[in-house]
């Protein structure tokens, strides 16, 4: 089996070079690096210069970090898909502990995921303890329906895609500015079984005034966000899904629409009544979508507020 490692960056010189050599200094070697500057301003090529020929540099003019990475996959040779970002860092057994799973799955498994851990200022979480779940260390469960894992949210540099399926389903969605990610991972939960361990795959950084990370994005313009969580969910509805799954797309699609109401409640109360309808309608549970938005169209923001302190999972949807 071969691994391809995606990597791309903008504006990332400065913070390149640590990511980049947690690649390389894998135990178990990936077969290429593919490192894709998406327009950058700053002086990429020097930062890279110190790795010529043990990586593969691609170019592009500015198209978000969806299109970079499709970009890349298209150069791709592996068999197998893995991702990092120019400020994070992968812990050094990342590809061993892929490959050992790997090894002996069948070929109806689409995915490995492993544990990340966030760090910053103040703070330092596990993926799978943010999920409350638990895998086994040293070997990997299998998942027959891995979407309740990811629907309210998966991290790519924890993952190995099959190559073959990452084409067929299109690659990530090149018109979304945030979360194409996450989009992705729901369609590739319903194409097969994923692999699930404990191991720790990668450190995900959240460095001081950065301002072009997604999450600073996300911070900035939250409307968009809110937007593209009900996008993603929206585009679960034509697939075949069982019945124990649609009611987890209409659930979490209720409460999408409730959040991006909420944001829209603050500069078009028609708009957000229209979307609280629809978040009501939309819920499994009748009385508990209409009671929900009968407390927010009442009480408007003091509404909107004691419904998601009760309901903390709407924030994940």
């Amino acid at each position: 089996m071969r691994f391809s490692v995606i990597l791309p960056v903008y504006n990332r010189a400065a913070s390149l070079a640590p990511a980049l050599e947690s690649v390389l200094n894998q135990t178990r070697p990936a077969d290429e690096i593919l490192v894709i500057d998406d327009g950058s301003q700053d002086d990429i090529e020097a930062a890279l210069a110190p790795y010529a020929g043990r990586i593969r540099l691609l170019r592009q003019a500015n198209a978000g970090v969806a299109a970079a990475r499709n970009a890349a996959v298209a150069q791709a040779s592996g068999d197998w898909l893995t991702f990092q970002d120019s400020d994070d860092l992968w812990t050094p057994t990342h590809l061993e502990s892929v490959a050992r799973d790997l090894a002996t799955a069948g070929a109806d498994v689409v995915c490995h995921l492993g544990d990340v851990v966030y760090v910053g200022e103040g703070y330092e979480e596990s993926l799978f303890a943010i999920k409350a779940r638990r895998f086994p260390a040293g070997a990997a469960e299998r998942l027959e329906d891995p979407l309740p894992l990811v629907i309210s949210g998966m991290t790519l540099q924890a993952a190995a895609i099959r190559r073959d399926v990452f084409t067929r389903l299109g690659g990530f969605d090149a018109e979304m500015r945030m979360l194409s990610d996450t989009a992705f991972f729901c369609q590739l939960a319903l194409e097969g079984a994923f692999l699930l361990t404990r191991d720790e795959m990668a450190r995900i950084q959240r460095l001081p005034g950065d301002t072009d990370s997604i999450t600073s994005l996300h911070r900035k313009n939250t409307l968009y966000g809110r937007q593209m969580h009900v996008r993603i969910l929206e585009r679960l509805l034509p697939r075949k899904l069982r019945p124990d799954q649609r009611q987890l797309v209409d659930r979490m699609l209720s409460g999408a629409e409730f959040r991006l109401a909420e944001v829209l409640h603050r500069s078009d109360r028609g708009a957000a009544l229209r979307m609280l309808m629809q978040s009501a309608r939309r819920h499994p549970k009748p009385i508990t979508g209409w009671s929900k938005a009968a407390l927010a169209a009442l009480l408007g923001e003091a509404g909107y507020r004691r419904v998601l302190e009760r309901h903390r999972s709407l924030d994940r949807s």
